[in-house]
């Protein structure tokens, strides 16, 4: 397995140089910082098809700084611990956020990411009957928290297609953080930040944006032959079918109700535009931009995540995703530069990239396989019942906490746990066991990933790592969160601040993306994990 350093976001202070060796480049402080995640894009989309881009993603191909070996290099690729790490500069273990879900050992229950019993989400009528979001579980500051502590006339705000990213980017002081609730098809708040959702956010709202799409459909943006050409047939063997199965893809009819289409909609590339929209409206309405004190804006693009998750990167549904995205950040970034010039600096990465569908794979040759869950749990228990005998044991020796978080049975000593994941690693799909026990002396590649996301109070005793591109409990679709590389390599770019476009080679961390904006912004903070380069 390739050795994978740090993956690194880049940009340089106007007032004073990097702390480590390397030449920084002189770029305007900024009146304004916009930093877009883009949920599940993989370095891969940006330059499979490059030549046929236009708009932003040309932009960020020929006129950012553009940093082409970038990864998070780190395990539990997946969206919860990948917002936590970009606008921290620390990694999951740390953040506290160990997955999309965890086990909390001290509560005794399977927790959301961004749960929180004490608060509600906001819409325009009040509460909604559903459990609350904040970012209480974070356990560092984020960029925008450590904005508000060195100017407290800064403004910092989120929006976003999932209530984990706004939230884990923006942190605890942010003056607004506001995702898409597909429930109601609106833009929601968390009762941590608001008591009631803010007139500007209720005046967007009462305009429903999103309901512009309906009844639209989804149509190919080019003939079908392109996309023949540059992907692969619509109808494909691992998709999971959602409405028609295939293009086009009718977003609502007159039978449908509104939550069918408001859900419907977030799988289309209309659901980013509507995100786009919103941040144009954030800027505006609040003045981001246009005083002595810099604002943060952190945007989240969703998209692209439930378009993978559905259909895979690969597919006339991503391709065609890619291609309307190029357009809508091309026009972003226009309006941006058009009100600030050389004001703002624009930042971009991912929170994690995706697997490729198994049967795709296949078809090109690569030895991948489709794992269903009740195979591991099959071949856990053999192995279990063997080992039992062979310690003399009478308990069970692992528990499925809340059915999905393995953990081993007190008694079990060292050699007895090493025994076992011993055995489950002589099956055919599985590369290695890593033991949370044995993070403080193991000092293998694949153990390090593990360490990096490894928080004692929220994570499991047990990580099975499978064998690359083998895919594990997902029947139809596919997914993240391994250490392999289409789930850590993720583009990252500058746009903006005079700063010289270059494509950079080296590898970098997404923990470098906090500390080298913090440093833009003239931020002085010591307990990043990444650091601030060229």
């Amino acid at each position: 397995m390739r050795t994978i350093f740090v993956i690194l976001v880049a940009f340089i202070s106007l007032q004073s140089c990097f702390s480590n060796t390397r030449n920084p480049h002189q770029v305007n402080q900024p009146k304004l910082v916009v930093f877009i995640s883009i949920d599940q894009w993989h370095r891969d989309l940006l330059e499979r098809y490059q030549e046929h881009y236009t708009g932003g993603f040309k932009t960020i191909w020929e006129d950012s700084r553009f940093y082409t070996n970038a990864y998070h290099d780190h395990a539990a690729t997946l969206t919860g611990p990948g917002h936590s790490v970009l606008l921290t500069g620390v990694y999951p273990a740390k953040t506290g956020i160990t997955g999309n879900y965890f086990y909390d050992r001290e509560a005794e229950e399977k927790l959301y990411c961004v749960e929180d019993h004490h608060s509600r989400v906001i819409g325009s009528d009040g509460a909604l009957d559903e459990t609350g979001v904040s970012p209480k579980n974070l356990l560092v500051p984020t960029l925008g928290d450590l904005l508000k502590d060195s100017n407290p006339d800064a403004k910092v705000f989120a929006v976003s297609g999932k209530d984990r990213s706004g939230i884990l980017m923006a942190g605890k002081k942010a003056d607004g953080v506001y995702w898409y609730e597909s429930s109601v098809g609106q833009l929601v708040t968390s009762s941590y930040y608001e008591e009631t959702l803010p007139d500007f956010i209720q005046s967007y709202n009462l305009a429903s944006p999103v309901d512009k799409f309906n009844p639209k459909a989804w149509r190919r943006l080019k003939a079908e032959s392109f996309y023949l050409q540059y992907s692969r047939q619509d109808l494909f063997a691992g998709e999971k079918l959602v409405g028609n199965k295939n293009f086009p893809y009718q977003l609502a009819t007159k039978s449908s109700d509104d939550r069918y289409f408001y859900s419907m909609v977030k799988r289309t590339p209309f659901a980013d535009q509507y995100i786009l929209d919103a941040a144009e409206y954030i800027i505006d309405s609040q003045d981001l931009g246009l005083d002595d004190a810099p604002d943060l804006l952190a945007i989240g693009l969703s998209a692209t995540d439930y378009i993978g998750h559905t259909w895979g990167p690969y597919s006339q549904e991503a391709l065609d995703h890619m291609l309307r995205l190029d357009q809508s950040l091309g026009q972003f970034f226009e309006t941006l530069t058009r009100q600030f010039g050389q004001d703002v600096v624009i930042a971009l990465s991912a929170d994690h990239g995706v697997q490729p569908l198994p049967e795709y794979l296949a078809q090109q040759g690569t030895d991948a396989r489709r794992i269903p869950t009740m195979t591991l749990l099959d071949d856990i228990a053999a192995i279990e019942s063997n080992l039992r005998f062979e310690f003399g044991f009478d308990e069970p020796l692992i528990e499925f906490k809340e059915e999905s978080y393995p953990f081993f049975h007190l008694k079990l000593t060292p050699q007895q746990k090493r025994r076992f994941a011993e055995e489950v690693e002589k099956l055919d799909y599985i590369e290695r066991v890593v033991i949370g026990d044995e993070l403080d002396t193991s000092q293998d590649e694949v153990s390090g990933y593990v360490a990096k996301a490894y928080y004692q109070p929220r994570s499991s005793d047990i990580y099975w790592i499978y064998k690359e591109n083998y895919l594990a409990n997902r029947s139809l679709g596919t997914t993240h969160g391994s250490i392999h590389k289409y789930d850590q390599h993720v583009p990252i770019a500058f746009i903006g601040g005079g700063l010289k476009p270059a494509h950079v080679t080296e590898s970098v961390s997404t923990t470098d993306i906090a500390p080298t904006l913090a440093h833009i912004l003239g931020i002085d903070f010591d307990q990043f994990d990444g650091s601030a380069l060229p």
